[in-house]
Order: structure tokens, then C-alpha cells, then sequence
């Protein structure tokens, strides 16, 4: 018995230093799913109550929001395919000041993206032969709620806000693939806007 105890205590022995290591144990990286898009096909909006047509992707559902004045047009473009809204409004100019007041406006928007942003990327934005102009807003940071934004007018008498928004608990280090094939979408939509 003394025997058979001194073989355990040997063999418990050596599976404690053969178990034992000098280097530390190495956490696994952060991974996320393999997200995929497919390339979309577009069909013109040419609703009449929108002084403008428009193209989206066809994963987008248009839906139209009733609002309080008479000339404001509001919309909202679902993307439930990949968990994305976009929020669009149409504001007729009244006047060079409007003008100003509405960028401004867009401004402020963005600063309550800020204290969750790593960076906001403007890229200025015009379409002569649309006569379309404007900024289109890139909002870094994982945490953005609304991770781009763009306005565009014909700086006389029309304006169209669109902020992209996650209808979900933004983590956009893993939602990437849905938000560059959205971005994607929308900058083909801005390119398309025709004032009627």
C-alpha cells in the first residue's frame, strides 16, 4: 500500500509540472460574424408629394411621415434587412438666411454624435449637372448611433437632411459590412436626386 501511494504521489507530481507552463496564458482576439451584401438593384422614387426623385436599393422601403407644416416633407428609407433606418427630411428655402439656418442646423445634429465620435469626415459634395450640392458626413467611433449624415441642396429652394441611424445597440466594428454597403447605397441615392 505504501508502495501503490508513493507511485500516486510520483504520478500526481508529475502531472502538476508537466501541466505547469512559463509563458502566460494569451486572451483570443475580439472576433465578429462574417457579415455579407449582395449588390442591389435601384428603382426611381418618384413619389408626388417629393419635389425630387431619387433612386434606392431594393432591400430600402420607403415610408412617409406626416408632418406639421404643409411644405415639409418627411421620410424615413427602412433598411430592416440589415437592422438600419434612414431619417430624411425635405425643407423648402424661403430665403438666403433659411439657408444658412439649415446647415447650421445639420451642425448641430452632429455635435450630439461627438462625445461617442472618434471623428467626423466631411466631404464637400456637388453635382452641377443635377445642380445638387452639400457635405456628406462620415461619424467614426463604434459606439455612433448615426455613423453618416448628408445634406444637399440647389442653395435657392430646396434642402434634404438624411442622417443613417442603427436601430439596434450600435457596435460598428461589427456592423462594418452593413454600414459601407448602406453608405455605399446612399451615395448612389445622392448622386441621383433630380429637383422636379
Amino acid at each position: 500500500m505504501n508502495k501503490t501511494l508513493n507511485l500516486l504521489i510520483l504520478f500526481s507530481s508529475m502531472l502538476f509540472f508537466i501541466s505547469c507552463s512559463e509563458e502566460p496564458p494569451i486572451p483570443k482576439p475580439k472576433t465578429y460574424l462574417l457579415l455579407e451584401t449582395s449588390q442591389p438593384l435601384y428603382s426611381v422614387v418618384d413619389n408626388k408629394e417629393l419635389p425630387f426623385t431619387f433612386e434606392v436599393p431594393d432591400y430600402g422601403n420607403l415610408i412617409m411621415i406626416d408632418s406639421d407644416k404643409k411644405n415639409d416633407k418627411w421620410f424615413n428609407i427602412l433598411f430592416d434587412k440589415y437592422g438600419f433606418e434612414a431619417n430624411v427630411s425635405y425643407i423648402p428655402l424661403k430665403s438666403d438666411t433659411s439657408l444658412a439656418y439649415m446647415i447650421n442646423d445639420c451642425y448641430t445634429f452632429l455635435d450630439r454624435h461627438k462625445k461617442f465620435s472618434s471623428g467626423i469626415i466631411e466631404h464637400p459634395y456637388e453635382n452641377p449637372k443635377n445642380n445638387t450640392y452639400g457635405t456628406i458626413f462620415e461619424i467614426k467611433g463604434s459606439e455612433v448611433v448615426s455613423p453618416y449624415q448628408f445634406y444637399i441642396t440647389d442653395s435657392t429652394k430646396h434642402f434634404i437632411r438624411l442622417a443613417l441611424h442603427c436601430k439596434t445597440i450600435p457596435n460598428n466594428d461589427s456592423l462594418s459590412t452593413y454600414i459601407e454597403r448602406i453608405t455605399t447605397d446612399l451615395d448612389y441615392m445622392i448622386n441621383s436626386i433630380k429637383w422636379k
